[in-house]
């Protein structure tokens, strides 16, 4: 076996098993610790065993983050704006205080940036190490959803919608998990940075957990989910595999 495959499966075992391993006692306090585990272990793992975040010698493309961020959000507010339409999505005002959305902001920003710290960046590079880019792209992107199923079987209240979710959303949500980390791949490649993965990433959770906060809802209703405008539902992913194709036409040197 070869050293890039071995450092891989670390990779994923790590950020798969220890997670799981504290978060299945279901005690509160290993909860709370794999929940924490869960978020750092991709870019503590990564940074360590690829000595870095695969983007060294490069020079950022800073107009290509700002890019994805924009882009991202195009896409999110399409999905939500379709679910509207539809009559999927609700909106009942939760009075929730400025400081309340402020924070479901910030945790969303700031998860969102730790998460492609480690996906984007040495979680990435590891995989096109071991498989190339294209299998290593899709390879992370199936760990990448499993990592957001590990504690969507356990039930430990971190995604409750997914927890709550029927198979065919499961399903769902694996292909947009697919989808989408070759959407952020291709950013990161045009802006030559991860950081464009994570501007990307963390835009539309943003936009999301202001306007969750604030009251948008009705995806638990019957067929509703299809709507849901982020993995999980069928329109999303469908807009950012158009926004694939976008990035594909006018995209920078791949990954080798």
């Amino acid at each position: 076996m070869k050293t890039a495959h071995l450092k891989f499966i670390v990779f994923a075992v790590g950020v798969l098993a220890l997670p799981f391993a504290l978060m299945s006692q279901h005690r509160t306090d290993l909860t709370d610790l794999g929940k924490l585990a869960m978020i750092l272990s991709p870019s503590l793992l990564g940074l360590v065993l690829n000595w870095g975040l695969g983007d060294r010698g490069r020079r950022p493309v800073w107009r290509a983050v700002g890019a994805a961020a924009i882009m991202s959000l195009v896409v999110t507010g399409l999905a939500v704006a379709v679910a509207f339409g539809v009559g999927a999505a609700s909106f009942a005002r939760t009075g929730a205080p400025a400081q309340g959305l402020a924070a479901a902001m910030g945790v969303g920003a700031l998860t969102s940036i730790l998460e492609e710290l480690g996906w984007a960046g040495g979680g990435l590079a590891l995989a096109v190490k071991a498989f190339g880019r294209r299998t290593g792209v899709l390879v992370l992107g199936l760990i990448w959803a499993a990592w957001h199923l590990v504690p969507t079987f356990l039930k430990v209240g971190l995604f409750p919608s997914l927890e709550a979710a029927s198979p065919t959303m499961l399903a769902a949500f694996v292909i947009a998990c697919l989808i989408y980390r070759e959407l952020l791949t291709r950013w990161r490649e045009q802006a030559q940075t991860w950081l464009a993965a994570a501007a990307g990433h963390a835009a539309p959770n943003i936009l999301l957990a202001a306007l969750i906060t604030a009251g948008l809802g009705g995806f638990d209703q019957p067929g509703h989910w299809r709507f849901f405008p982020a993995p999980g539902g069928l329109v999303f992913p469908v807009l950012a595999l158009a926004a694939v194709w976008i990035v594909g036409r006018r995209s920078g040197p791949s990954l080798r």
